[in-house]
């Protein structure tokens, strides 16, 4: 309609200007590039009139000419991009339902199409991981990392499965670019710390531990983590000392940092009197472990200082360590415990046997007591007792020995362990308290003379 309307107003105008040209003519010359070109005013005004609106509706026609292209790639965009996102939905419910081949067809099939989709490329690493082709995975993460080197999950992904292949030199290069990428991302940070760990680089370790330190956020996340830098530099000290004897000073010199820098981390201390008592200064180890029983009333102290004065043949020290420290803590019923173990030790069985005989009065069965009391009894010749005492070990189904447990994950261990293997944490182990027939045991009763004398004979 618009054109015909816009026709009919050109033939009109052309019909105004030829009559014009009827009723006014005037010759005039017209030059065009040198040349001069005879005609008259109104012939001139027509054609240039004629010319303008032919431009005019060539400009029309080309503005609609591009207006109707655009509009067919446009609607192949659209068709394109449907196609794209119905193949991508399909692929994602196959994934989600655990269909892993079709998934992948479906996410191969987009990516012909789309090249750039960077997001199916994690999705298609992911099921190469799932489909054990790791392989595979690290060559979908490479063509990620190709089209959007920025985004820090990638190298997280890369060193994840780097580690878990046992290859630690690129796992530590693809969590040094996510770091580089993004230096306050802790699971890159803990996941580089672990590859240090395992393969005892302690220093590097310990450096990025304290990156970890100041990333921290709320009192309990700080003291795990403060708990784990220790720890790092507990085992760094282990490691040198298992290296001879020119490792016990660099030894020293961390477990001093560790006890200097945390006054509450058991293991440190006990650590210090081990390596005292390495060079040869056992009253220093003795001093040590004395105080650190004073500060945290753990049993292990008391179990180093027995070691100590055994190993020195020195028991009446030993015993007059015990005697006094049950004095001072007369309803600590492990020290008690470990006081009777002690006295059947050194074959002080009236003792020993009068000491289980008090614990098992004011606190409730458990089976370390009655093995201890078997044993007592054993020794005495008393073999039906002693029977009688292993049976009830047995029927009470426990360990037959007193174990040390984790406060947090409660895992067992016959010894005393500085880092739980199951829960990863620091200090937490510890003897169990067992169930009171009563508030409080009475004060323990000093040795007899007659016992000096008879430990003095043997």
């Amino acid at each position: 309609m618009l054109v015909k309307l816009l026709i009919l107003i050109i033939l009109g105008l052309v019909s105004i200007f030829c009559w014009l040209s009827l009723t006014n003519p005037l010759d005039v010359q017209f030059r065009f590039f040198g040349k001069i070109i005879p005609t008259d005013l109104s012939t001139l005004m027509i054609t240039s009139f004629v010319l303008g609106v032919l431009l005019v509706f060539i400009s029309f026609l080309a503005r609609d000419a591009k207006r109707a292209i655009e509009g067919y790639r446009q609607s192949r965009k659209r068709k394109k991009e449907q196609s794209i996102k119905e193949e991508m939905n399909k692929g994602m419910e196959d994934f989600l339902r655990g269909n892993l081949a079709r998934a992948k067809a479906h996410f191969t099939e987009t990516l012909k199409n789309d090249p750039f989709q960077k997001d199916l490329y994690l999705k298609l690493s992911e099921i190469s991981v799932k489909e054990d082709n790791d392989e595979e995975a690290l060559h979908w993460l490479e063509r990620a990392r190709w089209i959007d080197s920025k985004n820090v999950e990638i190298p997280l992904r890369q060193g994840e499965i780097y580690q878990r292949t046992k290859r630690p030199d690129e796992a530590i290069r693809a969590l040094k670019r996510a770091i580089g990428l993004d230096d306050s991302n802790l699971r890159a940070l803990k996941s580089l710390r672990e590859i240090y760990r395992n393969s005892q680089r302690w220093e590097e370790a310990i450096r990025v531990q304290r990156s970890i330190l100041k990333l921290a956020k709320g009192k309990q996340t700080e003291e795990e983590e403060n708990l784990f830098y220790l720890g790092l530099k507990y085992e760094h000290a282990l490691d040198l000392l298992s290296q001879g004897d020119e490792g016990v000073e660099d030894a020293l010199k961390v477990a001093k940092e560790i006890v200097r820098e945390e006054k509450t981390f058991e293991p440190g201390f006990v650590l210090l009197g081990d390596i005292y008592l390495r060079i040869g200064k056992w009253a220093s180890a003795g001093k040590v472990w004395g105080k650190s029983f004073r500060r945290f009333k753990s049993i292990i102290f008391i179990l180093r200082l027995e070691e100590l004065y055994l190993n020195r043949e020195d028991p009446g020290t030993l015993l007059r360590i015990y005697q006094r420290t049950m004095s001072d803590h007369p309803d600590n019923w492990v020290l008690a415990f470990f006081y009777a173990k002690l006295c059947l030790r050194l074959e002080m069985l009236d003792e020993a046997l009068e000491e289980i005989n008090t614990i098992s009065l004011r606190q409730k069965d458990f089976p370390a007591i009655h093995r201890l009391l078997a044993e007592i009894y054993l020794h005495k010749k008393d073999f039906s007792r002693a029977a009688q005492e292993f049976e009830k070990t047995f029927e009470l189904s426990g360990t037959s020995y007193l174990p040390f447990i984790c406060t947090v994950c409660e895992r067992e261990s016959k010894e005393w362990v500085a880092y739980c293997p199951q829960c990863h944490r620091w200090s937490t182990y510890t003897i169990k308290e067992v169930e009171k027939i009563i508030s409080q045991l009475p004060l323990p009763r000093p040795f007899s003379k007659e016992a000096f004398f008879s430990l003095e004979e043997r």
